[in-house]
């Protein structure tokens, strides 16, 4: 009789009340922002070089090989996206020589794409792992232990992004591929 009892009080006391009110579990980790800004910023910087000079090499042999096939209007579309795509490319030139020296970006464009990718690979790096928030190790931050670090995994988020961007055409000028995937967080 008395462990039926204690059952019972048990099941109502100690139970009852998780049902009604369950208990809904937070995962916290943290992440590296500068180690992922400083990563990121150069490997996008090398990748938008390395596209949009293929790009133009590209471009440039097939206007070279069919100049006479093509019709003036051709060629001259082709000589304005050729311009285009240098004028992009020299930008890109001169904010890797700024990023590499003093680790500054001058454009905005650029500023808003790499805010933007890091952004989202943040964002699905912690629902694919079940995160409910994230955190900045250089702020008030003052542990963390490895099993929580995200720094990598949204490292290897950005590293995807990257690839897909290698698959695709450059656009010129850069501000079309913000407003392509804006999206406001």
């Amino acid at each position: 009789m008395r462990n039926k009892l204690f059952i019972f009080f048990f099941l109502i006391f100690v139970l009852v009340p998780f049902i009604i009110f369950p208990v809904t579990l937070v995962r916290v980790g943290y992440i590296d922002l500068d180690i992922i800004i400083e990563t990121y910023t150069g490997k996008y910087l090398d990748t938008e070089i390395s596209i949009r000079e293929d790009y133009v090499l590209k471009l440039q042999g097939n206007y070279n090989q069919n100049y006479f096939t093509f019709s003036e209007e051709e060629r001259s579309d082709i000589l304005l996206q050729l311009k285009d795509q240098r004028n992009v490319l020299s930008m890109l030139r001169y904010n890797k020589f700024l990023w590499e020296s003093t680790e500054d970006i001058r454009d905005d464009i650029i500023y808003q794409i790499v805010q933007r990718d890091i952004m989202e690979a943040i964002k699905k790096t912690s629902e694919l792992e079940g995160y409910s928030l994230i955190l900045d190790n250089t702020g008030n931050f003052i542990y963390g232990s490895n099993d929580i670090n995200l720094t990598d995994k949204v490292l290897f988020r950005l590293d995807e992004k990257l690839l897909d961007l290698q698959n695709n055409e450059p656009v010129a000028p850069l501000i079309l591929e913000l407003e392509e995937n804006l999206e406001i967080f």
